[in-house]
C-alpha cells in the first residue's frame, strides 16, 4: 500500500493543469499530466527544476511543496492517499484536451480530406496483406532485422492522415496507451488523432505498428471516426451542402409521409442543401409520398397532401440557387428525372380518382334523390 503524500497542482498561464508535483518523507517528483499539451509538457520541466533547486538547498520535501505552492500557476499544498492516488489525477483527460487534438486537424484543407477519402477506399484486400521481408541470416553469421512491406496504396493512406493533421506533436503518443475502438468498432474523433499519431510515429520506432492497425481494424477505425467528423464540420458550415460539401447552400427540410391502411410514418432529412442534392432530395421524397402516402383515411386527407406542400415550399428556396461549386465530401446526388416523368409519382391518380369517383356518385346520387 502506497504511503501518504502530498502534491501541488501546477498549471501555465493558460490555465491548462501540467501535472503535480509530490513529495513524501524523503522525495519530491513531478508526474506529467499524460493528455497535456506540448507547451504544458515543456513547462513541467521547469517546474521540476524549481523544486530540485529547493531540495539542493536544504528544504525538506513538504518544505519544497510549500514553497513552491506560493507561485503563480501552483495550487495548495493537498493530501493524498498515495502516489497512486497522484497518478490517476494525471491520467485524467479534459474535454479541452479533445478540442486541443482536433483544432490541429486542417478542417479547410478539402483536397487533404478528399485524398484521405479516396485513398482509403481505393484499398484493396491484397493492399491489405502485409508480407515482412529480412529475418535471415547470411553466410557471415549477420542476421537481418524483419521489416514490413506496405503497398504503395496503404503508404498513400498513411501520408493522407498526416495531411489533413492527425499526426500531430500535441500528442505525446509515447507517454500514453494506443486508444482502443469501442465494442461497436467506434472512436471517438479525439481518438482517432491519438491513434493515427501512434501508428504513423511508433513505425519509425517499431518496424509492423502500422500493421498491427491494419490486422486488428484500429486503421479502419482511425479513417472512418476522422471522415465522419470532417463531413459533421462541414454539413454544419453555413452555406455549405451536408450531401457534397459544394456551395451555395440554403437551410431547408424535405418530408416523406407513407399510408398503410391504418398507420402511417414519415421521414425528414434537413440541412443546408446545394441546387442539386436539394433537387434530388426533393424529387425522391415528393415521387414517394406520390406513390406510397395516400394508403390510410388520415394520410389520404391530411399527412400526404400536407407534406406535398411542404415540399413545394422549400424546393422553391433550392431553386433560387445558383448551380453548385466543386463537391468536398463526396459525389453529389443525381437528381434524375422530374417527379411528373416518374412513373411511381401517377400511382397518386387512384385515391384521387376514386375521391372524384365517390363525389361524382354522392352528387348522382342527390339528384336522383330530387
Amino acid at each position: 500500500m502506497s504511503s501518504p503524500v502530498h502534491y501541488v497542482t501546477v498549471s501555465i498561464p493558460a490555465d491548462e493543469i501540467i501535472g503535480y508535483l509530490w513529495a513524501d518523507d524523503t522525495t519530491v517528483d513531478l508526474i506529467h499530466r499524460s493528455a497535456s499539451s506540448s507547451d504544458a509538457y515543456e513547462a513541467g520541466a521547469e517546474w521540476y527544476r524549481k523544486a530540485q533547486d529547493a531540495r539542493e538547498r536544504g528544504l525538506a520535501p513538504l518544505g519544497v511543496l510549500t514553497l513552491l505552492s506560493r507561485e503563480p500557476g501552483a495550487g495548495p499544498v493537498t493530501g493524498a492517499t498515495g502516489v497512486d492516488a497522484v497518478k490517476d489525477l494525471a491520467r485524467t483527460v479534459t474535454p479541452e484536451d479533445d478540442r486541443r487534438l482536433l483544432d490541429q486537424l486542417d478542417r479547410d484543407n478539402a483536397a487533404a480530406w478528399r485524398e484521405l477519402g479516396d485513398a482509403y477506399d481505393a484499398l484493396t484486400d491484397e493492399d491489405r496483406t502485409i508480407t515482412w521481408g529480412g529475418g535471415r541470416t547470411s553466410a557471415r553469421g549477420v542476421t537481418h532485422v524483419p521489416f514490413p512491406r506496405y503497398s504503395e496504396p496503404l503508404k498513400r493512406v498513411v501520408r493522407a492522415l498526416s495531411g489533413v493533421g492527425a499526426v500531430t506533436p500535441e500528442h505525446r503518443w509515447a507517454d500514453n496507451p494506443l486508444p482502443e475502438p469501442a465494442p461497436d468498432g467506434r472512436l471517438s474523433p479525439a481518438d482517432a488523432v491519438r491513434a493515427a499519431t501512434t501508428i504513423v510515429r511508433g513505425e519509425h520506432f517499431s518496424d509492423g505498428t502500422i500493421a498491427q492497425a491494419v490486422g486488428n481494424g484500429l486503421l479502419h477505425a482511425v479513417v472512418t471516426a476522422l471522415r465522419a467528423w470532417y463531413a459533421e464540420q462541414r454539413a454544419t458550415a453555413p452555406g455549405v451542402c451536408r450531401f457534397c460539401g459544394g456551395s451555395p447552400a440554403a437551410h431547408v427540410a424535405f418530408h416523406a409521409h407513407r399510408g398503410l391502411v391504418v398507420f402511417f410514418g414519415s421521414r425528414r432529412t434537413d440541412g443546408p442543401m446545394c441546387l442539386t442534392c436539394g433537387l434530388a432530395v426533393y424529387r425522391a421524397y415528393t415521387t414517394h409520398t406520390l406513390c406510397m402516402g395516400w394508403w390510410s383515411p388520415l394520410s389520404l386527407f391530411v399527412f400526404a397532401p400536407l407534406t406535398l406542400v411542404r415540399n413545394l415550399l422549400a424546393v422553391r428556396t433550392v431553386k433560387r440557387l445558383p448551380a453548385p461549386g466543386p463537391g468536398t465530401l463526396g459525389p453529389r446526388y443525381d437528381p434524375g428525372v422530374p417527379v411528373h416523368r416518374r412513373p411511381r409519382a401517377y400511382v397518386a391518380l387512384v385515391p384521387a380518382l376514386w375521391v372524384l369517383f365517390m363525389v361524382v356518385t354522392g352528387l348522382t346520387g342527390l339528384t336522383g334523390g330530387a
